[in-house]
């Protein structure tokens, strides 16, 4: 299954006045809000802070997401609302520059 697996880093800034409210959301993400990303075949996304710049790392399998899946939008742009207003920098694709595989 790992091998359908696919990684997106993505990296962001916050307003200096903002950092407690964007933590504060994440402690109370809508359980709507988790159940459209794993519906989307997301199987883990973490979020990193230092200082103002923030990491985001998201591991999907497509073949896990539902085709058919229903998306309640008003709150997803809400969420996007409350999020969004505490960037200075919205999300932004990382680029990989380096990889260590296993040999064996």
């Amino acid at each position: 299954m790992a091998a359908n697996r696919v990684t997106e880093v993505k990296v962001a800034h916050l307003h200096p006045d903002q950092v407690q409210r964007y933590e504060q959301l994440h402690r109370d993400i809508p359980a709507g809000n988790e159940q459209h990303m794993r519906e989307a075949g997301i199987v883990s996304l973490r979020i990193f802070r230092e200082g103002l710049t923030l990491f985001m790392i998201v591991e999907s399998d497509p073949s896990l997401a539902l085709p058919d899946r229903v998306i309640d939008h008003p709150l997803e742009e809400e969420w996007h609302r409350l999020t969004g207003e505490c960037f200075s920098k919205i999300w932004r694709d990382a680029s990989e520059i380096y990889q260590l595989h296993d040999v064996h």
